[in-house]
């Protein structure tokens, strides 16, 4: 039983023998360290010159100065004024005589067209108030004593009434005369212009054919009381 139980000890003594042989080994084989300096050299000074050569002036000649002579002034003679004659006035001349002032000649007349239709308005009472009217009779007249007329077709009236507005007749045509209660005195006609209500005031009015004006412009008005209205002949005379 002792013999059991020396062996593991006798075992753990030869490891651990062992083991010191190698540790020991590796401390011989181990190489030894350089030793480094633990001084810090100190760097070589070189002393270098650095000096600044001084400049010597240079002498600069200073210019001499020439006096300047002033001159003297001379003295300038003086002219002896020359009386001149002083010449008298001569007489004026006589005036001209004066000359005749011409006479304007009077401004000539702006020539009035030559229309070929004469007229001739009346004005009548309508005692109503339903309508403006103007009629107008378009004819010839060969003679007018017999009572020789020729009734004229595609003619109109234009009318122009007091605010400015246009009218147009329809065109000339036939013949009708004003009859009945509210027209007025009874007129032949062929054309006409009518519109409500009744507006008094200035009118103008001409005849025209094609758009081209046949007439003079007549003027006239319509009253406010008693109402009114216009009849115009319109005659072409041979």
């Amino acid at each position: 039983m002792m013999r059991r139980a020396l062996i593991p000890w006798l075992l753990l003594l030869v490891m651990l023998g062992g083991l010191g042989c190698s540790v020991g080994t590796l401390i011989v084989r181990a190489p030894t360290p350089t030793r480094q300096p633990t001084r810090t050299p100190r760097p070589t000074f070189t002393f270098t010159p650095n000096w600044t050569p001084t400049r010597v002036p240079t002498l600069t000649a200073t210019p001499t100065q020439t006096p300047t002579e002033t001159p003297v002034p001379t003295e300038t003679a003086t002219p002896t004024p020359v009386l001149e004659e002083v010449a008298e006035p001569a007489e004026p001349d006589e005036p001209p005589p004066p000359r005749d002032t011409p006479t304007p000649e009077p401004p000539t007349a702006t020539p009035t067209p030559q229309y070929p239709f004469t007229t001739e308005v009346f004005v009548f009472d309508t005692q109503g108030a339903l309508e403006t009217r103007v009629t107008a009779y378009v004819v010839e007249v060969f003679d007018a004593s017999t009572g020789h007329f020729k009734d004229l077709w595609d003619y109109q009236i234009v009318l122009i009434d007091p605010m400015g507005g246009e009218h147009l007749s329809n065109m000339s045509g036939g013949k009708n005369h004003t009859v009945g209660p509210g027209l007025g005195n009874d007129r032949w006609f062929n054309t006409e212009v009518k519109f409500s209500p009744y507006t008094p005031g200035h009118y103008k009015a001409w005849l025209v054919k094609d758009g081209v004006q046949q007439s003079s412009v007549v003027e006239f008005d319509m009253s406010p009381s008693p109402t009114q209205y216009v009849h115009i002949d319109f005659l072409l005379k041979h």
